[in-house]
Order: C-alpha cells, then structure tokens, then sequence
C-alpha cells in the first residue's frame, strides 16, 4: 500500500486519539456513540459478519496479488482467476470461523450466514469489477505501471516501509514480469492489478498526516489509467443504514491522500462484493481546517465515564447500542472495603520538584513513541511520560529547574509510580493549585463490578514476534473503566471472563488512555478473582 512510516509502532493499540476515517463516520452519525466506542473503548460482541467483512476483503485482495499465466482471451483470463476462488474462499471461511469460535464473546450462528458458495460467490463479484479495469486497460494499450512502489504480488517481494525492522531471515520470491512488444491479457492484468494491503507485511500500511493527528488505510488504489482512483471493499450491498457513511469514509481517504503525496485523488468508489455493485463517490473532502475542527472536537469531550450516559441517543443511527442504553440489565455489585468505587480513584495531581532528564521519543508499553523526562523531589524520583504520542509536545520545552507540574495522571509502570501528561496538564514555575508529595501518589486501585464487554486480540510485530492483548470493561454501578492485561499476564481465569461476570481486582495498576482511568494487570502483583458468573 501506498503506506507512510508510522509515527509509532503500533505493535499493539491504535492511537484512540487520532482522526480515521472509522472514527469519522462513527461520529458524524452518532458523536454518543463514538464516545463509549473510541474514546471508553465500550465494544459489543463479535459477529460472523465483522469477522467474514475482514476475511473476505484479505481473499480478494490475495487474489489480486496473483500473477496471470499467458493466455489468449479474457474468457481465458476470467476462467484462470476463478480457478483460484474455491481454494481462497475455503481458507477464508476455515479463518475467519476459527476466529469467531475462538473469541471471548461473539454473537450469532457462523454456519447461518456463510458458506464456501456464498463466500465464492462474493470473490467472483468483485473478480467482475477488476475484470472491468482489466478490459478497459487492454482496450486502451496498456497504461502506468512503473511505480516507486509497485502493487504486491506474491511473485514480488513486500515492500516495508521499516526494512531494518523486517525479519531478515525470511526469502522472497523475485520474478518479474516481462511485457510484451504489444499488450497481452496478462499484460492489461498485470497493469491493472491494484495496490493492496498485503498480508506479508505485518507493518500498519496506512497514510500519517505529517502532523501525526490523522490516519487511514485504503482497501485498493487503481493508477494505472493515470488517474489515482481510491476503492473500499464492502462485503454488504450498498444498502442499510451504515451505507450513508461511504462518502465520508472515502473523502477523508481523499483528503489524507493528497496530504501525504504528490499526487491528487481523483476518483472514489466502493465496491460491494454481496452484489458486484460499483458505487462512483463524488470527490469533496473537506479541508483540513474542518477535518481539524472535528478532531478538536473529539479532544475537547468530556472525560466522564459515568455509565449509563445521562442523555442516551434514540438508537437510530447505524451501530448504536450501548449509547441508547437507559438502564442495564445486571444489577451493580456491593462494594465493600478494601474496594472503592471507580470514582474515588484520584484522576489529576500537582506535584513539586526538579525537571531533568529528557529523553525520547521513545516507545512506551503500547510500542507508541512518547516524550519523558524526570522529576525529583528530595530522595524520590518520578518518572514523566505523554500519556499517548503527541499529548504533551511541550515536555522538554520547560527548563530543568524547579517546577510545578499541574494536571498530572498519577499511575505505575513496571512497578515504579509514573506521572502521565496530556493536554491538560501543564509545567510551571509557580502555582497555587493544591500538591500532592511525590511519595504519596497513587499507583493502584482495588475495585469490583459487573463485566459488560470484553475481547482478546493477538498479532505479530513488525520483527515477527508476536504479541496479545486482553481487555474487559468493568462497571460498578455508576462508573465504567477498561481492564487490560498483556502477554505473560493473560491467565486462564481472565480468559473465562464473559459479560455478566462480576469481578473483583486487587492492586490493580493505574494507568490512562485518552484521559480516561485503565487498569492494568501485573501478573506479580494484581490478583484477579470471579466472585459469580452469569
């Protein structure tokens, strides 16, 4: 894909603070609801229809990367690629069911809803449609192909945008396409192949804003005409109450483009693989200054996280649950000592010491490159830290003197208290805001509450080690905050967790992910206890 170098690594969370195009359209249809999705990260279950959107889309796009044989009709060519269906189609359902079986909460009847016929039937819709470029491409005599960074192809080696960070130890195959004197269907195919996200490269392939508070990745980019055309894939219809956001979702693909390159957009289009339908986008982004206000818009939101909301929406908008939400159907637990409500636990301190030692960027727990430096105050030191990439950029602006840092996170990270800034923290010579001393800070909690949503995600790094991610959300009756866990700490009693369980942590690990409180399991220290099951 046409991919920039990410600003961090990504290696296990997504930046929840930076505009998507999924975010986007999230927000303009119900900003409630994108709230308790990207910013609480208040999921539902998985569907065989979220787990299938995914599969499908990665089929086709495998499919693509195929290199034709010579052959000499499109008759000839169609029948070549639908040789290659079945085979893709069978992989795509075995994953994406085995997927599906082994979350932790899903929703639905896999079997119901899809089938090798069906998922066949789907790749050879969107077959149809390439088959279209294709045609257009031979009848034109060819057209572009010679790019910086060609479309994958499984006879090519992946292109990294972190060579260093690639496994060196893995072999490409390297066979180039030769053209003939005068177009051939396997020349127009091979011309007309599109930039893909390609599946060997475990790197995010996504465009950064170069002020880094945006992102996106498309699903294909056709330039073969001359014209930089963007498409995304949709499994459905082009129907349904999701179907209203294309146009937002594209344009903002539009508008990162032509932010990130030297080219221009020129064409948008989303192709629904249910019925082959083409779907022509007008292109009007919106400029970057209204892309911007939206953003700080998402920034300014208020980071309350009493549950249920106090105004629910009326659930009419696409995907809305949990913001219509009026009244839950688990009673809350009775919190007694040494559990406190989630809202006793402090979320801003001020404290008073001596700046010094900066350093980074430099990843953090998440693999997201953050500023730091240090605070002493007396014999005890503290350790600064953004709260995620770009929150605090005037961290190592302030003198290394004494100083007085307002609106500080108090949390812990390998088991030394850590401070977190963000937009709303600041350091200063002097204040009159009330201070904490650095030896009392709070670094753990101890609560109890009913389990809404939870969800497990694995993946590999950029070098191929692989990496997990547990999460849970815990709601004690007024107040709902996300449980995460990593690797090593992910144990068999937190993998049986399922909506419903009420939970018990102690000494769980402060932390904050967009101002909001996140609780961390250590496997030494937090102790993890179901007190009933559903």
């Amino acid at each position: 894909m046409p991919a920039q170098i990410p600003p961090e690594a990504q290696s296990i969370g997504r930046a929840r603070g930076r505009l998507s195009a999924s975010s986007l359209t999230t927000f303009r249809r119900c900003e409630k609801q994108w709230f308790l999705n990207y910013r609480i990260g208040l999921r539902g279950p998985l569907s065989p229809h979220q787990v299938m959107g995914i599969e499908v889309e990665d089929a086709f796009c495998s499919i693509l990367m195929h290199r034709a044989p010579q052959v000499n009709s499109i008759e000839d060519l169609e029948e070549w690629a639908h040789s290659l269906v079945e085979e893709h189609a069978s992989k795509a359902l075995q994953q994406g069911k085995s997927t599906f079986e082994d979350a932790m909460w899903n929703n639905g009847e896999f079997d119901e809803h899809f089938s090798t016929e069906k998922v066949s039937q789907m790749l050879k819709n969107g077959l149809r449609l390439q088959f279209e470029e294709v045609k257009a491409c031979f009848e034109s005599g060819g057209g572009q192909y010679e790019f910086e960074i060609p479309a994958p192809c499984w006879d090519s080696p992946p292109h990294f945008t972190q060579p260093e960070k690639a496994n060196s130890m893995v072999s490409w195959k390297d066979e180039p396409h030769h053209f003939g004197e005068e177009i051939t269907w396997q020349d127009a195919w091979e011309i007309a192949r599109p930039w893909v996200k390609d599946p060997r490269n475990p790197e995010p392939q996504r465009m950064y804003h170069n002020d880094k508070w945006a992102a996106g990745e498309c699903d294909l980019v056709h330039r073969w005409d001359g014209r930089v055309r963007i498409i995304d894939i949709k499994m459905g219809d082009g129907e349904g109450k999701f179907a209203s956001s294309l146009p937002d979702q594209l344009n903002f693909y539009a508008w990162l483009w032509n932010e990130t390159h030297d080219s221009k957009c020129d064409g948008l289009e989303g192709w629904y693989l249910t019925n082959g339908l083409r779907k022509i986008v007008e292109v009007n982004p919106l400029t970057s200054n209204e892309y911007r206000e939206i953003h700080d818009k998402m920034k300014n939101w208020s980071n309350d996280n009493s549950f249920p909301l106090k105004s629910p929406c009326d659930g009419v908008a696409g995907g809305c649950h949990w913001c219509s939400v009026s009244e839950l159907d688990f009673d809350p637990p009775e919190i007694s000592m040494p559990c406190e409500p989630l809202s006793a636990i402090p979320s801003r301190v001020n404290v008073k010491g001596r700046l010094q030692g900066a350093w980074g960027p430099l990843p953090n727990h998440y693999g997201e490159m953050v500023l730091g430096a240090m605070i002493q105050a007396g014999d005890k030191m503290v350790t600064l830290e953004e709260s995620q990439p770009g929150s605090y950029p005037a961290m190592h602006d302030s003198p290394q003197d004494d100083v007085v840092i307002t609106g500080a996170l108090p949390g812990v990270w390998r088991g030394q208290p850590r401070l977190y800034l963000d937009d709303f923290s600041s350091i200063e010579a002097k204040s009159e805001e009330e201070l904490t001393r650095m030896g009392m800070l709070r670094t753990k909690a101890n609560v109890m509450g009913v389990v809404l949503s939870c969800s497990k995600r694995d993946g590999q790094r950029s070098d191929g080690r692989p990496w997990s991610m547990l999460s849970f959300h815990l709601w004690d009756g007024g107040r709902v905050a996300e449980v995460v866990a990593f690797g090593s700490a992910i144990n068999g009693t937190m993998l049986s967790i399922t909506p419903g369980t009420i939970v018990k942590l102690t000494s769980a690990e402060l932390g904050w992910r967009e101002g909001l409180v996140q609780l961390r399991i250590d496997s030494r220290t937090t102790r993890i206890e179901i007190k009933s099951k559903p």
